[in-house]
């Protein structure tokens, strides 16, 4: 079993993906980490999948996973979950906006100081105007509705045991994952923190948020929290 297994969920990312994991690989090589890199390309349109093929051929830790059908954000992520081999699990992006250096800090925050679990909290945001009032507005609404005490309900790299991980019962696998994962690990009790993170803007691709999108997250949020209202009752 590897020390840990780091799903990192892709859709269109011919431009970074090769990138991203050659910063992975040589900086969890230099801390003698025994890892385990989980590719999940789901869905993806452009030359994503062969490039991930390729670099499983020339290194065993990779393991390249192709799906046909997009499984949304959260789905991805977990289906790189229940195929990793680490006794720690976890997840990064693909576009590289949080660099190598700082996905082996949140590591190796959860096994220095025990903690069951540790993620990021991004800083210096630099996605754009739009997507920063949103986020600030989201995770403002989630404070207030769910009282987490999470900063960054969004923000990664997320470490924790596998252990623990199949604990949960998480039913959200798009815009809402994070959300749900987090109330799952809060209601089990477990202890989570944030670590600062310095936010890089991608090197390639851009992001697919726009209006139409906030609108339908939204209303599913109203719909998400609808939901756990009646369950509570």
């Amino acid at each position: 079993m590897k020390e840990v297994s780091i799903t990192i969920p892709i859709y269109n990312e011919e431009g970074s993906i090769g990138n991203t994991v050659k910063n992975l690989v040589r900086v969890f090589k230099k801390n003698k980490v025994d890892y385990q890199l989980v590719l999940v390309s789901h869905g993806s349109k452009d030359n994503s999948d062969d490039i991930i093929k390729k670099l499983g051929r020339k290194n065993r830790r990779i393991k390249p996973l192709i799906l046909k059908k997009n499984r949304e954000y959260g789905g991805g992520i977990m289906y790189g979950f229940e195929h990793s081999d680490g006794k720690c699990i976890g997840w990064t992006c693909a576009d590289e906006e949080v660099s190598a250096e700082d996905t082996y800090k949140i590591y190796a925050e959860l096994k220095k100081n025990k903690i069951d679990v540790v993620k990021a909290l991004r800083k210096n945001r630099k996605d754009g105007f739009f997507r920063i009032i949103t986020t600030k507005i989201f995770n403002g609404i989630i404070s207030i509705r769910f009282n987490l005490k999470i900063k960054d309900v969004n923000g990664y790299p997320l470490f924790m045991s596998l252990k623990k991980y199949r604990t949960l019962n998480i039913k959200e696998t798009g815009p809402l994952f994070n959300l749900d994962l987090l109330r799952e690990i809060k209601s089990r009790g477990y202890s989570v923190s944030e670590l600062e993170v310095e936010h890089i803007k991608r090197i390639a691709g851009k992001s697919s948020l726009n209006l139409l999108k906030v609108i339908k997250m939204a209303l599913r949020l109203i719909n998400y929290s609808i939901k756990s209202l009646i369950n509570i009752s």
